[in-house]
This record gives C-alpha cells, sequence and structure tokens, in this order.
C-alpha cells in the first residue's frame, strides 16, 4: 500500500490557533517537538501548531537512520567544509544521537545502536571512504575499513514517527495544536502575526521548523523540496544484513528490523529532476529500482508499503538555524537534507538557546 511503513502517534492533539502567544513553533515532526522539548526546559511557554499530525511529513516517512555527520563522506566534507567544521558537524550529530535518545525517557522508540556500513558503489566512493577512515580516526572517532565497507559502529537506527511521539508526550497540556493550518506570516519590530485561515494570532517570536515546506510561508528561503521514496517487506524469517547500510554516495540505504522486515530507499539519482517536487506520491519507475534492489539483496518476502516524502536540502548541506534574515523575532530551524534525525534535536537546542 501507498503509506509510511511507520505508524502515527496514537496521540490526537486537536486545537486552534490561539489569540495570543509568547513563542509560536510551526511544524511537528523532529525539529518542532524537540524546539518545545528543549524551550519548556528554559520555562519559555510555547505553541506548537502542526496542519497535518505529528511525524506527518518526513519525519514519519523516513528510514529511521542515526547516522554521525552529513550524505557526503567525512573525506568530502573535510575538502568542502574544512577540517575544523567536518569535525564540528560528526561531533555535533553524534551528540544528538545520544542526547535525543535520552530525551525519550525510557519509552520505546525502536532503538538499536549496532552501527552503520558505508559501501561504495564504485572505485571513486571506494577510496574517499578509505580516505575518510583515516582522517576520521586522526580527528578522534572511531571508524574501520574492513576492506569492503566503512564501518560506523557508533551508528544507530529508531522508529522515527515514536521517536516524535515520545517527545510529543512530555510537552505541557494544550501546547501542541493539530490541524492548524499556518498561511501567512507577518513580521514587526514588536511581534508577529500568525494567520489561520480567518484566525489570528499575535506571537512575540515564531519558529519556523517546517523544512521543505519553509519556502511556501517565506519563498525567500531557499530550501529545495527533494522526495524520497522507499518501500518495506514482510518479516523475513532470517537475517540479511548485520546493521544498516549506505550506499552510492547516500543515494541508496536499506536496513532490517529487529521483528524482520527490509526497509529500503532511495534511488533518487536515477531521476533527479522528478525528484524535486512537493508531491509525496511513489512513482513506478523509482519503485521499480527497489524492488529489483530487494531481489539482488536476497530479500525473499513480499514489498507490502511504499511510500514517499518531501526533504529539505540546503545549499550548503548544513541545516539553518537561528534569527531569519528580514523577518525580526522569526527564526528557523530547518534545512536537514536527508537528515533531521541526526541533527535536529541539537540544532533545535541551539535555536531555543539564542532566543
Amino acid at each position: 500500500m501507498t503509506a509510511p511503513f511507520w505508524t502515527p502517534p496514537p496521540e490526537k492533539y486537536a486545537g486552534r490557533l490561539p489569540g495570543k502567544a509568547d513563542l509560536v513553533v510551526i511544524g511537528g515532526g523532529i525539529a518542532g517537538t524537540s524546539l518545545l522539548w528543549h524551550l519548556a526546559r528554559r520555562r519559555i511557554d510555547a505553541v506548537l501548531l502542526e496542519r497535518h499530525h505529528i511525524a506527518w511529513g518526513a519525519s514519519g516517512r523516513n528510514a529511521g537512520f542515526l547516522l554521525a555527520g552529513v550524505a557526503s563522506s567525512y573525506a568530502e566534507a573535510v575538502k568542502a567544509y574544512g577540517r575544523q567544521k567536518a569535525r564540528e558537524v560528526w561531533e555535533i550529530t553524534n551528540e544528538n544521537h545520544d542526547r535525543m535518545i535520552e530525551a525519550a525517557r525510557g519509552q520505546d522508540v525502536g532503538h538499536r545502536r549496532r552501527g552503520t556500513a558505508v559501501l561504495p558503489a564504485s572505485e571513486e566512493e571506494r577510496a574517499l571512504l578509505i580516505e575518510s577512515e583515516q582522517l576520521l580516526q586522526e580527528d578522534g572517532f572511531i571508524a574501520r575499513w574492513d576492506g569492503t565497507r566503512l564501518i560506523n559502529p557508533r551508528d544507530g537506527e529508531i522508529d522515527p514517527s515514536a521517536m516524535v511521539a515520545a517527545l510529543a508526550r512530555q510537552a505541557s497540556a494544550g501546547a501542541i495544536r493539530e490541524g492548524v493550518n499556518v498561511t501567512s506570516l507577518t513580521a514587526r519590530r514588536h511581534g508577529v502575526t500568525v494567520t489561520s485561515g480567518e484566525d489570528m494570532c499575535e506571537a512575540g517570536v515564531v519558529i519556523l521548523a517546517i523544512n521543505a515546506y519553509t519556502p511556501q510561508l517565506v519563498p525567500s528561503v531557499k530550501i529545495q523540496p527533494i522526495r524520497a521514496q522507499m518501500a518495506a517487506t514482510a518479516p523475513e524469517s532470517k537475517s540479511v544484513f548485520d546493521m544498516p547500510v549506505y550506499s552510492n554516495f547516500g543515494y541508496r540505504y536499506w536496513r532490517q528490523l529487529a521483528s524482520g522486515e527490509v526497509l529500503i530507499g532511495g534511488w533518487r539519482d536515477t531521476s533527479l529532476e522528478t525528484e524535486k517536487t512537493y508531491d509525496d506520491e511513489p512513482t513506478p519507475e523509482i519503485q521499480e529500482h527497489l524492488d529489483r534492489a530487494v531481489s539482488e539483496l536476497g530479500v525473499k518476502s513480499e514489498v507490502t508499503h511504499r511510500w514517499a516524502g518531501t526533504m529539505g536540502f540546503t545549499e550548503s548541506g548544513l541545516p539553518m538555524a537561528g534569527p531569519l534574515d528580514g523577518m525580526p523575532n522569526v527564526y528557523i530551524c530547518a534545512g536537514f537534507t536527508g537528515h533531521g534525525m541526526g541533527f535536529a534535536f541539537m540544532t533545535a537546542k541551539g535555536v531555543a538557546e539564542s532566543i
């Protein structure tokens, strides 16, 4: 069926746009619920608005990887950002993993820490991964090239929808309001007017946590919507992979759950232009690639789920975080370039502390 594999959070948070609020967070994914969690610990009253339900977007439609760094290899990141910045990115994403799981406070979010393997799809990628092993070890990170793939033993995996739900459950009563579609923002020196249909809210501060959808509300923000497609199978009776796998510069990825299901995604590099879209329906062309890959990986079970989600890509490959230029009292926490689970919790912490 064309629906995400992950079960949506069971809780409902119905509500309307308030007439007034000290701080409004727009977006109920991993970034928005992380912001709410951090703001509460700073004793800042906030209201989170979500137009559908929490974890509706990419936060409930991804593969559930918890990776260190960006999609590029460490060697590529060093070339792109410099050695110091690359090291900082890997450090903050490692911390993001630890702190986010701690924030779940013992709730079952499907967390496992078996590490991940990056499997080269070409000689070029192989050389970069071997170079990455050396650079990572020099910079104090644990990584190992085993002759065929780069092992990152600190990486992990979760049920992303359950993670969002775990953070949302810790919010105060009435802080989350689903079914509120924000249609416009008017930023002024002393506050922000938030509009949803005929309702209006006077907010002191607004934080945009809608990732790929940010340009629909603020067109000047340079975040590109990118569709990611996935498929999931019925449970396999045997273990097919020893750990989650990334391959072909992050364009291909797969993992097997403890319950046996195999999740596989990517292959958008076979049709890059068609995947620059807000359309979140899977396409036959890419789903055929996923079907073929399932078979080639030795998976015998039938595909039970096919779905897609919309990621938000930035030009730099790094998140946008902090005050939004030209819009007083408006902040942004978005643009995770396919790695929201790896970045959002600590990025939200930084934004919350800057207010």
